[in-house]
């Protein structure tokens, strides 16, 4: 009988952890989407993504190489786009 608690217990740990990752991964899309509506509709509110740093050797390929610099791709479902 407590094995099979333990059982239970792990599985719904399991489960639960699975809902709280997939809820975190809706409001990471939906804070996305109203900040791009945002940028259209009511701009005061709109919020940039953040500028990226390149290094040192990146500059020094990119200015010796003549090409633009590589861009960083957007990580994660929120910063997608």
């Amino acid at each position: 009988s407590v094995a099979e608690a333990t059982e239970q217990r792990k599985a719904e740990n399991a489960e639960f952890k699975e809902l709280v990752s997939s809820d975190t991964a809706a409001k990471q899309v939906l804070e996305f989407a109203k900040n791009r509506l945002n940028k259209f509709y009511n701009v005061k509110l709109f919020k940039p993504a953040p500028k990226h740093e390149l290094s040192a050797e990146v500059r020094i390929e990119a200015s010796m190489s003549g090409a633009e610099p590589p861009s960083v791709a957007p990580g994660g479902i929120a910063n997608t786009g």
